[in-house]
């Protein structure tokens, strides 16, 4: 939810405008010497400019409207606060990528000084009971920290414009307010925008906090696109007032940095950000869910995170949920198709996939058609589902490029169905 909003605050400013904006965010202080309500455990200094990034969702209402405080409840109903979204974002120049790491909320954890519990509820003990329990269940240390609240997410994503977002099927789920009735694509502003990456009781999701992830993975995807696209929009007065009411930034971390992150992000395109989720299954302990690790896959992708190695599967989905269009990246084979292809591109780029520049489709290639690499049948069904469930499925013995898979759109192709 918040990866690709927090980062993206930082895009695009003025000098001036960050001076004035940097004198008005709320800062936590740092250091081993910090008392009080502050980040000793951040840990400033990134190794060979590698950093790790905490960001939180805050489920605080604060700041909510009097009629959306009816629907999310309001300071008083909900007391306290916990972490709604919990990612680590590496920044790795040293192997030119950025790895967007997300934590199910439900992790059964031992907060320190406190017990076994929901990782969420760590955030109820403070930001810096919170930093010390995902470095202790991760081994990352934790270089920065980023907060922001539910009227933050909202504001930032209406300064935006709204994002593009296209579904394979109706998501409905009356509790936080999700309401799109038929598959297809969608400009999701504030309200609504929070309702799709919040949404945990959608009719079909199996297991609910692991298919939030999925989306909330498809929806980051979907804001990157956006910012690396229109760039200047975040100039516009209407994000800075999100920014300056409803950030909160380690005292170690300012808008320079943020700009210079979001650039780099900008430099390694939609390919070089990775998504995985920490590898999880339910658990249910005196009628109470919780979801534990699976081990050794989690200690394998946080060692293989941190050293920079390849990551293989681990964490590319997670049980009883289909693999995220933000983890699949699909290239796209013009045969001939009278424009249906550069509308396949637009659909899947907006649903969340890493989709490649068309390219006419070699000697040969005339039928509409999903290919896909060996083992990988799972993200030919989800490309799919998404455009058209009746197109042929071929395993592509051929495909060393990296590609996940390759659909060409020829003239024979009937449109995205529903859309």
């Amino acid at each position: 939810m918040v990866a690709g909003l927090g980062l993206a605050t930082g895009a695009g400013f003025s000098i001036a405008t960050i001076r004035h904006v940097e004198a008005t965010i709320i800062k936590i202080q740092v250091g081993p010497g910090c008392t009080g309500n502050c980040l000793p455990d951040v840990q400033q200094k990134c190794a060979q400019d590698i950093c790790d990034f905490l960001i939180l969702g805050s489920d605080t209402r604060a700041g909510l409207s009097r009629g959306q405080q009816s629907q999310f409840g309001n300071t008083k109903t909900v007391g306290g606060q916990r972490a709604d979204t919990i990612i680590l974002v590496r920044v790795d120049p040293v192997h030119n990528r950025t790895v967007v790491l997300s934590l199910p909320r439900d992790l059964l954890v031992n907060i320190p000084g406190h017990g076994m519990g929901k990782i969420n509820t760590a955030f109820d003990y403070g930001p810096n009971t919170m930093v010390k329990t995902v470095s202790q269940v991760t081994g990352f240390p934790i270089n920065h920290y980023v907060e922001i609240n539910f009227a933050g997410f909202e504001n930032l994503v209406n300064a935006l414009g709204g994002v593009p977002i296209c579904v394979n099927r109706a998501l409905k789920d009356p509790l936080s307010g999700l309401d799109l009735p038929h598959r297809g694509c969608y400009n999701l502003k504030g309200y609504a925008a929070l309702a799709f990456v919040r949404a945990r009781h959608v009719e079909g999701d199996i297991i609910p906090d692991f298919s939030r992830i999925a989306r909330q993975q498809q929806f980051m995807r979907a804001v990157i696109q956006k910012a690396q696209s229109i760039g200047e929009i975040f100039h516009v007065p209407s994000l800075i007032k999100a920014v300056q009411s409803n950030l909160k930034l380690d005292a170690g971390l300012n808008l320079y940095a943020l700009q210079d992150l979001t650039r780099k992000l900008a430099k390694l395109g939609q390919a070089g950000v990775q998504f995985r989720a920490a590898p999880a299954t339910p658990l249910t302990i005196n009628g109470v869910d919780y979801v534990q690790l699976i081990e050794p896959d989690a200690a394998t992708l946080f060692s293989r995170i941190i050293q920079g190695k390849r990551l293989g599967n681990i964490g590319l989905e997670l049980p009883g949920t289909g693999i995220s269009p933000a983890n699949i990246t699909v290239k796209v084979f013009d045969a001939s198709s009278g424009g249906r292809a550069q509308t396949v591109y637009a659909f899947l780029q907006q649903a969340g996939f890493v989709v490649l520049p068309i390219e006419p489709a070699p000697a040969g290639f005339s039928t509409s058609e999903i290919l896909y690499r060996s083992g990988e049948v799972d993200q030919a069904r989800v490309v799919a589902s998404y455009t058209n469930s009746n197109l042929l499925l071929k395993q592509d013995a051929t495909n060393t490029t990296g590609v996940d898979c390759t659909i060409v759109i020829g003239a024979d192709f009937r449109g995205i169905e529903g859309a």
